[in-house]
C-alpha cells in the first residue's frame, strides 16, 4: 500500500470511528455507482451484463480496483483483504412475484405488471410457493454459478468471495405498483380500499418471506428480528398523502420491521417525501433516513421530528454532471450549519452517465470544506 493510501485510510478509519460516537468533526462523503455510469466505461451493454455472470464478475471486480485506487471518498482505499461480488438483478422481487422482466440493450431491466383481473392477481400472489420460486429465479441461478466460480478465484492476489444477494427489499408499496400498475394502485386507495389492503398485506409477506428464505438458502446465520440495524425502501409512497400512508402502508411497514430488527431502523426516499417523515419517525421509529436532496427542506425536516436522526443526505442525480459552480453550490445548499448541528449528516453523490471523473474529486473537495462542523456546535441532538 502507498503511503497517500495509508495517510488517507488512516483518516478514513478515525472519521467513521468519530462518526459512530457522533463526534465527528465533518461530514463523511462518499459516492455511489450503478450501472448507468460503469458499464460504458467498460464498453458493455446492459443485456450482457445483466445476463452474464462471468462478465458482472470481471466488471465488479475491475470497478472495485478501480474506485480504490483511483476514486477519493471516505471508504479505504488500495487492495482490500478480499474482494465481494454479487449478482446485480434490480427486478429480482418483481420475477419472483410473477412479472415478466424485459432486459433492454443499453438501458435498465424492468418489471411489467401483471395485467391481471383483482381477485385473479390476488389468487395468484397467494398460492406463491416462496421456496420454489426463490429457487426457481434468475437472480439464485446466477448465484449459484457465481459461488461455483470464485470458490478458488484471485483477483490482484486477493480472494473473491460471493456475497449474500438479497438483504432487503425495494419497498413493499413500491413493488405491490409496479405489479399491480402505479396508476391503478393509487386509484384503487380509493375505489376500492379492501383490495388494496389485502394487496399490500400480500406483497407484504411474501417479500418478508422470499428475505428469510435467501438467508436460510445462503446459510447466513442471521435470525430474525435481529438486533442489528436493518432498513428498506420505498420510494413510490412518496406519491400518496400521509392519510394514504397511515391507512394502507403503515401497517405493512410496522410488519416487515417488527420481524426484521429490534436494533436501529433506517429507510431509503430519494422523491418529495418532505410530507412523510416525521410520520414514519414518529410511527416506526425510523432514524435513518437516506436519500433526502435538494428537494427537501432539511431544516423543516429536523424541525418537525424533533428527535436524533440521520440524514444520509444525496445530490440530485444529475448534478455531478454539471458545472463546478452548480456542484458547489448544491453541496453548500445540503450541508448548512443548522442541519449539521442538529442532525448527523453524511454526503452521498450519485454517479450518472456521462459524468466527468474530474467531477468526483471536486465533488469530495466540496464534501470536505463545507462539511466542517462550525466552531462550538453542539453534538447533543445527533445521534
Amino acid at each position: 500500500m502507498t503511503e497517500p493510501f495509508a495517510q488517507h485510510n488512516a483518516e478514513v478509519a478515525e472519521l467513521w470511528n468519530r462518526y459512530a460516537k457522533g463526534t465527528h468533526a465533518r461530514v463523511p462523503v462518499l459516492l455511489t455507482f450503478d450501472e448507468q455510469f460503469l458499464l460504458p466505461r467498460w464498453n458493455c451493454s446492459f443485456r450482457q451484463f445483466y445476463q452474464d455472470v462471468p462478465t458482472q464478475i470481471d466488471i465488479r471486480l475491475e470497478t472495485q480496483e478501480w474506485i480504490r485506487t483511483a476514486v477519493r471518498q471516505d471508504q479505504p482505499m488500495g487492495l482490500p483483504d478480499a474482494w465481494y461480488v454479487t449478482p446485480t438483478n434490480w427486478m429480482a422481487e418483481n420475477e419472483f412475484l410473477g412479472a415478466e422482466v424485459i432486459v433492454q440493450e443499453h438501458d435498465y431491466a424492468w418489471g411489467q405488471p401483471l395485467m391481471l383481473p383483482k381477485a385473479k392477481l390476488l389468487e395468484r400472489l397467494q398460492r406463491l410457493d416462496v421456496h420454489r420460486g426463490v429457487l426457481e429465479c434468475s437472480l439464485h441461478r446466477q448465484y449459484v454459478e457465481m459461488v461455483e466460480r470464485t470458490k478458488s478465484m484471485e483477483f490482484r492476489g486477493r480472494p473473491v468471495r460471493t456475497s449474500l444477494p438479497v438483504t432487503s427489499t425495494h419497498g413493499v408499496f413500491t413493488k405491490a405498483a409496479e405489479i399491480r400498475g402505479l396508476e391503478r394502485l393509487c386509484l384503487d386507495l380509493y375505489e376500492d380500499p379492501p383490495f388494496a389492503r389485502e394487496l399490500l398485506r400480500t406483497v407484504t409477506e411474501l417479500l418478508l418471506a422470499w428475505i428469510r428464505t435467501w438467508h436460510e438458502l445462503c446459510q447466513a446465520g442471521r435470525a430474525f428480528p435481529s438486533a442489528e440495524g436493518w432498513g428498506l425502501a420505498d420510494d413510490s409512497i412518496a406519491m400518496i398523502s400521509p392519510a394514504h400512508y397511515e391507512e394502507f402502508v403503515l401497517p405493512c411497514h410496522q410488519r416487515i420491521y417488527s420481524a426484521m430488527t429490534t436494533g436501529p431502523r433506517a429507510i431509503h426516499l430519494c422523491g418529495h417525501a418532505q410530507h412523510l417523515f416525521a410520520l414514519i419517525h414518529r410511527e416506526l421509529g425510523v432514524t435513518i433516513f437516506n436519500g433526502p436532496g435538494p428537494q427537501i427542506d432539511l431544516v423543516r425536516m429536523i424541525g418537525e421530528i424533533r428527535a436524533p436522526i440521520e440524514i444520509q443526505v444525496e445530490v440530485a442525480h444529475a448534478t455531478l454532471q454539471m458545472s463546478r459552480a452548480t456542484i458547489e453550490r448544491e453541496v453548500r445548499g445540503l450541508l448548512r450549519d443548522e442541519v449539521k448541528a442538529q442532525a448527523k449528516e453524511m454526503l452521498i453523490g450519485y454517479v450518472p452517465k456521462d459524468t466527468p471523473v474530474e467531477n468526483l474529486a471536486f465533488f469530495y473537495e466540496c464534501g470536505r470544506r463545507y462539511g466542517q462542523m462550525a466552531a462550538g456546535a453542539s453534538p447533543s441532538r445527533r445521534l
